[in-house]
């Protein structure tokens, strides 16, 4: 028999549970258990997903609108509002057949840990060198100790949290709202959801606003009565596997600030990648390794290419955030082939003339469809768009000598 151990009920430890037990519920050889600390509670946040997440509580949990325990709330996209200097407003949608959700991660929690398709244990775990399984998640949250991570490029590193006096969850998107100091994002939350205290976030860098300035701006700006400060590091872990056995994953594996919702995506892309090589035997967890390594990179670079396009507002963060650089050949060969369409229709069906076909035509978790609502969204400097081709021209040459 094979033993799989999450530790960690976080975001992270109970959709790795799920994904194992529900795919291997009928396979005797397999055997998951979880196990967590009571005591420690769930991040408060609201948290936003993909696609994926409730496709595997529908399949599992017969989660659906109307059996809504966790009071999730729909969300059909992302609202940008004052980015770039184009449009006030820019919706990256998701298919309209298709949707995401909004939670909050203590009500998600006690719905997965009630599934009884995997075995839960309450107690604290301080060495996972006393467990006895084949494999380890580690799904403990963030480390305390920063030497094997590396740290990822990101113009922000702390938010202000607040709780609306209105009410969110009349919008059925997230909204990131650009502002001078950074940008905030608007979960739609139900109000009976315990994340609605925390649900509106101002993000910020405040080595260029100080918190009370920042602070100032946040409660001027919104609505909302002020919940508490966090500080913050954006970082990746340097080995997402340690020793064949144990595999890091949510915070333990990497933290980046919530533009585009990319974290839980994230984790669960990691579930998906290790499943392969665990339960059905394809590839190595060094593979994998270097693969969700990759994803994480892109995730960085999509995420930095928003900041890119700066905003309506001209202020130090904004004139910090936009100089940020990364240099990729195949988000330069992407992003070129989207300017090369960029007068096409962006739609679904035919994407615009941009159907993905091959695993190279995603960059992380987005394709050209999703570059091209960006790039026809907000208007690029023309330095900038040559900036990221630069890669493609700067390859070419070197292949071809010219």
């Amino acid at each position: 028999m094979k033993k799989i151990v999450i530790v960690g009920a976080g975001n992270a430890g109970c959709f790795t549970a799920l994904h194992y037990a529900w795919h291997t519920r009928n396979n005797p050889d397999i055997h998951i258990e979880l196990r967590y600390d009571p005591t420690i509670a769930p991040e408060p946040v609201g948290q936003a997903t993909l696609l994926d997440p409730p496709k595997i509580l529908w399949a599992a949990l017969g989660f659906n609108w109307h059996n809504n325990p966790i009071h999730a709330t729909m969300k059909s996209g992302i609202l940008y509002e004052q980015w770039g200097n184009a449009n006030d407003k820019i919706y990256h949608s998701f298919p309209a057949d298709t949707m995401a959700m909004h939670y909050s991660p203590a009500e998600m929690q006690d719905f997965i840990l009630k599934s009884r398709y995997f075995d839960v244990v309450e107690c604290n775990v301080d060495d996972l060198s006393q467990i006895d399984a084949d494999y380890i998640f580690d799904c403990r949250g963030k480390p305390s100790d920063m030497s094997d991570y590396d740290i990822l490029v990101n113009p922000t590193n702390a938010v202000h949290l607040g709780k609306p006096r209105w009410d969110t969850s009349v919008e059925k998107w997230s909204r990131h709202v650009a502002t001078q100091d950074g940008w905030t994002f608007v979960i739609p939350t139900a109000h009976t959801s315990p994340s609605h205290e925390v649900c509106v976030g101002y993000l910020y860098n405040d080595e260029i606003t100080t918190d009370t300035r920042s602070k100032f701006n946040f409660l001027k700006t919104f609505d909302v009565e002020y919940t508490k400060t966090v500080k913050f590091q954006n970082y990746v872990a340097k080995n997402p596997v340690i020793d064949d056995r144990i595999i890091l994953n949510g915070n333990r594996l990497f933290f980046l600030e919530p533009l585009e919702s990319s974290s839980v995506q994230t984790y669960y892309e990691w579930i998906r990648r290790t499943y392969e090589v665990i339960v059905n035997g394809n590839g190595t967890l060094k593979e994998v390794s270097d693969s969700i390594l990759r994803y994480i990179e892109q995730t960085q670079n999509f995420v930095l290419w928003h900041y890119k396009s700066g905003s309506l507002h001209e202020t130090p963060f904004w004139e910090y955030a936009s100089s940020l650089k990364f240099h990729d050949l195949q988000f330069s060969e992407m992003l070129s082939k989207v300017i090369e369409h960029s007068e096409c229709d962006v739609l679904p069906v035919d994407y615009g003339g941009l159907e993905p076909s091959e695993p190279s035509d995603y960059y992380g978790q987005w394709t050209y469809w999703n570059m091209k609502i960006w790039h026809n969204g907000v208007s690029f400097p023309r330095n900038i768009q040559e900036e990221f081709l630069y890669g493609r021209s700067e390859y070419n040459r070197l292949l071809m000598g010219s």
